[in-house]
């Protein structure tokens, strides 16, 4: 089902916080770990997304809980700029997902390429600092 004006209005402050994160839709579908698909819709105006997703997205974007419907629901949208939720200087210290920006340019393998290299190397100096410790 199309969304309404007020759900288009949630997906455009979607968008406007992506443009200031410099994500794309792929960066948002791998910070959320929802459907591509799913978000795809989202951010063209063809479905409102799911509850669940919309947690996802939410705290995605450091946003609070609620966010989106409070917007599709007339509410006031957050300025893209704003961390409405304030988890990026105040991160929960067991969030240990790694969150990375794509450079322009790269093909999906090389980025995999880059990001699981990255992740492998990360995960060995942990592991060194921890028998060092």
């Amino acid at each position: 089902m199309a969304q309404t004006n007020n759900q288009q209005r949630a997906a455009h402050a979607v968008a406007a916080r992506m443009a200031h994160l410099e994500w794309n839709n792929t960066q948002l579908v791998a910070a959320t770990r929802a459907d591509p698909g799913t978000i795809g819709d989202f951010l063209n105006g063809k479905r409102w997304p799911k509850i669940g997703t919309q947690g996802k997205i939410e705290r995605a974007l450091d946003w609070p809980a609620g966010t989106l419907r409070s917007i599709a629901a007339g509410g006031p949208a957050p300025e893209a700029a704003d961390p409405v939720g304030g988890r990026r200087q105040d991160r929960d210290l067991n969030d240990d997902a790694l969150r990375f920006r794509r450079p322009d340019g790269l093909s999906d393998q090389q980025w995999e390429r880059v990001k699981d290299g990255t992740r492998e190397y990360i995960e060995w100096q942990i592991d060194r600092a921890a028998r060092e410790a």
